[in-house]
């Protein structure tokens, strides 16, 4: 039994490996929302960050979870944001993080305010999923510059950087990224803009209820199972 027991170790430990392996990272970048829709594939989320205005959100970290009296606007109550993914960016001083509302934007929309610094990545807004994602998109404004950069986390640990995207002059922009894989695991945004290194509206994501059980997960579960098996009906094979 011990032969077998670890001939089934290590084709359990070759599906993990082969698993990281499949987290390729590679990434196809969206600027039409019908296209990433599609891409997408599965049922979507959309954050809008509520329709009034909300800040300074002081902590650095809005979530579906936040529960926070705010200066301006009605307090952030659990349930106000969307379940799945976490905004945070460094804490500030004054309304450094804010959900404003109006000018390119319909209703609500996520920004920092008084970057003050060359590399905005220092202040970015980073998206954290709670789970493995395959893919999010979002609405930027000019708000926060010309140029707009983007850094993707996947589970291998690798990154993929997007830098120098254009942000138009006037209106919104949309930018979607989609992944080969349910690979990505967080994201940070940043514009050019000294004054606001982030302005973003409608967040799209897959709308994942429940954690799904990795494929490495069920493998091993099953493995377990069947030894059970084996062994209340005394089969011997080593």
């Amino acid at each position: 039994m011990s032969k077998q027991i670890g001939i089934i170790s290590l084709a359990v430990v070759g599906a993990m490996v082969a698993a990281k392996l499949a987290y390729a990272g590679t990434i196809t970048e969206y600027t039409d929302t019908t296209s990433y829709d599609t891409a997408m594939g599965v049922p979507l989320y959309v954050e809008d960050f509520t329709n009034a205005v909300h800040y300074p959100i002081t902590g650095g970290t809005l979530n579906s979870s936040t529960n926070v009296t705010v200066a301006t606007g009605s307090p952030i109550t659990p349930g106000t944001i969307l379940p799945g993914v976490t905004y945070s960016t460094p804490v500030g001083t004054g309304s450094f993080f804010n959900i404003d509302a109006g000018l390119y934007f319909t209703g609500g929309f996520l920004d920092r305010t008084s970057g003050g610094s060359n590399d905005n990545s220092n202040v970015a807004l980073t998206t954290t999923f709670d789970q493995n994602v395959n893919g999010f998109g979002f609405l930027a404004s000019p708000l926060m510059g010309t140029k707009l950069s983007v850094n993707i986390q996947f589970a291998s640990g690798a990154n993929a950087s997007f830098s120098s995207l254009g942000i138009p002059g006037t209106g919104t922009s949309f930018f979607g990224f989609v992944s080969n894989a349910t690979d990505i695991t967080s994201a940070t945004i940043y514009g050019n803009s000294q004054d606001r290194p982030f302005t973003i509206d409608n967040f799209t994501y897959p709308a994942y209820t429940t954690p799904e059980p990795s494929g490495v997960a069920l493998m091993a579960a099953g493995t377990l199972i069947l030894l059970a098996s084996r062994r209340r009906r005394g089969v011997r094979g080593c």
